[in-house]
């Protein structure tokens, strides 16, 4: 256990390995001398990956808005409503299937550019997502809440009137 610890620190604390880490950093070399005569360079580029610029384009914005206008209930999820791969999303399932209502599911594990995409669409953080004739909802706590009051199942009756 010390070891790893002593190796962690040592590690950390080199240089080079910060510089490397480094977030601003965009190349970083490193001098090893292969034998004490000849140093060999080595050049590391640090690939810069953010979540804000996934997502963000006016193509996955605008498949969005195009899911979002053709299905009166629309669940952004992880998983597919037959196979919920998080205890959120399966509560958000759980919810709108007691409604006996036929809804859509969008799985954001098969789609990075959704995943990210919906949550700048909507300026929700999390998911799942629930979407209800075009209108953004909340997510699995905020159904919980409106579940409960009996707010969500007037909002999925007019859905149910606007499918007719």
């Amino acid at each position: 256990m010390i070891r790893s610890i002593v190796f962690a620190t040592a590690l950390l604390s080199s240089a080079s390995c910060i510089t490397a880490f480094s977030p601003a950093a965009t190349a970083v070399q490193r001098t090893a001398a292969a034998s004490s005569s000849s140093p060999s360079t080595a050049t590391f580029t640090a690939l810069n990956m953010s979540d804000d610029e996934i997502g963000n384009s006016s193509v996955t914005q605008d498949r969005i808005q195009d899911l979002v206008d053709n299905n009166p209930v629309l669940l952004f999820m992880k998983g597919s409503k037959l196979f919920p791969q998080c205890g959120f999303s399966n509560t958000a399932c759980q919810i709108l299937q007691s409604y006996n209502i036929d809804f859509e599911s969008v799985d954001v594990l098969a789609d990075e550019e959704i995943r990210q995409g919906v949550k700048i669409f909507s300026q929700w953080p999390t998911i799942p997502q629930l979407y209800v004739c075009g209108e953004f909802v909340g997510g699995s706590d905020i159904m919980i809440e409106m579940y409960q009051s009996g707010e969500l199942g007037e909002m999925i009756e007019k859905a149910k009137a606007d499918m007719v």
